[in-house]
Order: structure tokens, then C-alpha cells, then sequence
């Protein structure tokens, strides 16, 4: 089909520019200097919940400390590709799982365009954790479908282990096992102990070699410290809209599928997916916490999107138009934050030195990051969001946050 041929060949230069310009044009984003800050500390031989408080799961982490450890400085750009690079991989597996889907060559790629396009304009250009659970969650279902039980379980908890949320796709995936393949206590014991593996090897290396106190891991990986007071629980109808605008652009062309769901168990169970994936929306509704349900979406369509139509295909364009704009607008209106960042890096050495103890908080942050500064307290505090330090602290060490530097 002429036109299907045509819309992946457009997408695809695209996406190449939307990757070009959301480097190029990229800044230090509020989540990014907790990550890479730690991912930083791990490649010099610090221990996540024994030397660095913290309340996430350490795989992203360690993935992003090789990337310090064999360039020795990274930028924050080279950063952001390898992350773009995490999620090319994710995308990769879903082509697999389209083909397998028996969707043709143009129709996978279609999708994959689609995926990778909006991963990027949900929050995809800022350095989060949600791209690593999806990476697993679709290597898992290639797995599952290739009958692989034990290393299913093994990547859906690897998904676990790149953020807690990704517990919630145990559910869906013991269900896709029975689905696909039928009862069967061997497959899913297989898929249990396969879940089990990364927790045995984490609990190994963090409480037996790195000498972890098991209720300091549990209290750190439970939510302490994790400053539920800077977080906004009421979720008004805006602040929803805002940050599913994506995930409700997605729904268009499966709406026009005339999907019937409740006439095929493999169908349900994806929606169940997208279901216990909202659970996190309690918490906040940002963009990328949508994230979480694409895998289940996009498996959605890869089943029931026929791009042959050319009703469908048309719907599928102007979904991705509409996504592919809105991350058009962001990159232009937050391009100069950048280079005040480094403006900001630049002005502030000069008192502070690169590579000095310095705390950190509110929106100086990215300052870890440009100028290499290091945690006084990582035992104590590490880099949480909402500590305020009082007057004591401030006498103890040094501190350093817009009210601060501008008083």
C-alpha cells in the first residue's frame, strides 16, 4: 500500500529529527540529577541503600554507571542517547512481537514508529525509569510467546528492579501464560522461579557482599524518605488530561478498529494490564507514568489494528501528527533552558569549585550533575526531593539552592 510506504518513510525522518533536536536542544530535567547522580556514585564504588539513601530499585543505575565508567565523564547528552538507545531495543522487540502477531513488514514498522514517537513525547526525552520497564516488559512477552517461561519471569522482574511499579505486570503475564498456553503448573512454575532469580541475586550481592542492613533495604525500597509531602495527591481533571494526553491520543485509532476485547482472553487480559498500571496515577499523573500502560496498548494494537485500511491508517496518522507536534512544541519552548543551566554551572563554580561537597535541593539540582559536586549526607538523606534543610543543617555544610545564591 502505497500510502503506508509513504507515512513510514516520512515518520522515520521524523523521528530522526525529533531525536536530533531533543538532544541537541535537551536540558537537565527535575528527576534526572537523582538518577545519574547515583548511576555516577555506583561507578565509584558506592553501594545503593548501604552508601546512598534511596527509595527506587538500582538497574538503571548500574546500566548508566558503565556509561561513566567507560567515558570516564559523560555529558548529560551522551546520557540521554544511551537512554534513547534503551528504548530503541524496547521498540526492536516489539517489531519482533508485530511479526509473530503475523502483521506485514510496512504495518510493523508503522507501529514501531508510532511507539518509539510517543515514548518520546511522553516524557521520553527526560531521563526517567519507566523506558527500562518497558524494555523488559516487551523482551518478557517476546519470551512468553516464545514459550521461554523462566526467562520471562527473569526480565519481568528485571523490569521490578528498574522501578517498583513494574510488580504490577506479574498479574497480566501469569494470565498471558495460561492464555497462550494453557494451564499448566510447569509453565508456571517456571515463569515463578524465573521472577525469583533477580530477587535471590539482589538480596545476595546487596545484603550478603555489600553488607546491607535488610531492615534499612526494606524501610529504603518501602517508600521512606520518599517525601509523599511534595507530591500533589488530589488529581484534578486537568492535571489528569495533562499528563495522559498521549495515552488518550493512542486510543483514537484503536477506537476506530472497532475492537471487541471481550470476545478474545489475550485482549482482556491487555486491558487488565493498562488497568493495574494506572495504579501508580494515585500517586501522581505526570506523562511519564503513562508510560507504564504503552506496552499493553501497543500490544492492543499490533492485534487489532488493521493499517490496511485506509480509514485506520489515516486515524493512525493524525494521531502521530498530533504527538509528534506536541513534542515539536516542548523541545522549541524549553530550548534555551540549557544553556542557562550552564550559565548558572559556570556562575556558581566560581564560589564552589567542581568536585566540592555541596547539598543541593529545590531547582539547583542539576548542578550534581554540571559541576560534579558531591552528597555530604548520602548515608542520611541522599538526593530526596523534598528535604528542607533547617539552620543547623545549613551551619554543617555547605548548601546551595535558588534562595540561597540569589539572597
Amino acid at each position: 500500500m502505497r500510502l503506508l510506504k509513504f507515512s513510514n518513510f516520512f515518520w522515520g525522518i521524523v523521528l530522526a529529527l525529533l531525536i536530533i533536536l531533543s538532544i541537541a536542544y535537551s536540558f537537565i530535567s527535575t528527576d534526572a540529577p537523582y538518577y545519574l547522580s547515583m548511576a555516577r556514585d555506583v561507578s565509584r564504588g558506592f553501594v545503593p541503600y548501604r552508601d546512598i539513601f534511596t527509595s527506587y530499585t538500582p538497574v538503571m543505575m548500574y546500566l548508566n554507571s558503565f556509561v561513566h565508567y567507560f567515558t570516564g565523564d559523560p555529558s548529560y547528552q551522551l546520557l540521554l542517547a544511551f537512554q534513547y538507545v534503551v528504548i530503541a531495543i524496547g521498540v526492536g522487540f516489539f517489531y519482533q512481537i508485530c511479526r509473530i502477531e503475523k502483521l506485514g513488514k510496512k504495518s510493523s514498522v508503522f507501529l514501531s514508529l508510532l511507539l518509539f514517537i510517543a515514548i518520546l513525547s511522553s516524557d521520553g526525552t527526560y531521563i526517567n525509569l519507566e523506558v527500562y520497564v518497558i524494555l523488559f516488559t516487551f523482551i518478557a512477552y517476546y519470551l512468553l510467546i516464545k514459550k521461554q517461561f523462566f526467562w520471562c519471569g527473569v526480565f519481568l522482574a528485571l523490569g521490578f528492579f528498574s522501578k517498583q511499579y513494574g510488580i504490577f505486570n506479574f498479574l497480566p503475564f501469569f494470565l498471558l501464560i495460561i492464555a497462550y498456553h494453557g494451564y499448566n503448573r510447569r509453565h508456571l512454575g517456571k515463569f515463578i522461579l524465573g521472577g525469583l532469580l533477580p530477587l535471590l541475586v539482589f538480596l545476595t550481592y546487596f545484603v550478603i557482599i555489600g553488607q546491607v542492613e535488610v531492615t534499612d533495604l526494606v524501610l529504603q525500597l518501602t517508600g521512606s524518605g520518599y517525601d509523599f509531602e511534595m507530591i500533589e495527591l488530589e488529581t484534578t481533571w486537568f492535571r489528569f488530561l495533562a499528563g495522559s494526553k498521549i495515552f488518550l491520543l493512542l486510543l483514537v485509532p484503536l477506537f476506530f478498529s472497532g475492537i471487541k476485547p471481550f470476545r478474545n482472553n489475550i485482549d482482556i487480559i491487555l486491558i487488565i494490564g493498562i488497568l493495574v498500571n494506572f495504579l501508580p496515577l494515585y500517586i501522581q499523573t505526570v506523562s511519564h507514568y503513562f508510560l507504564l500502560t504503552f506496552p499493553y496498548v501497543f500490544l492492543l494494537m499490533a492485534r487489532n489494528l488493521n493499517l490496511l485500511s485506509k480509514r485506520l491508517l489515516v486515524m493512525s496518522n493524525l494521531t502521530l501528527i498530533v504527538t509528534a507536534g506536541l513534542l515539536f512544541v516542548r523541545i522549541y519552548k524549553y530550548r534555551d533552558v540549557y544553556s542557562e543551566q550552564l550559565e548558572l554551572a559556570a556562575e556558581t563554580s566560581k564560589e564552589y569549585p567542581a568536585g566540592s561537597d555541596v547539598f543541593l535541593y529545590k531547582h539547583f539540582r542539576f548542578l550534581y550533575i554540571l559541576n560534579d559536586y558531591r552528597n555530604p549526607v548520602l548515608e542520611e538523606i541522599g538526593y530526596r526531593y523534598g528535604f528542607e534543610p533547617d539552620k543547623e543543617f545549613k551551619k554543617r555544610y555547605k548548601v546551595l539552592s535558588v534562595e540561597d545564591w540569589y539572597d
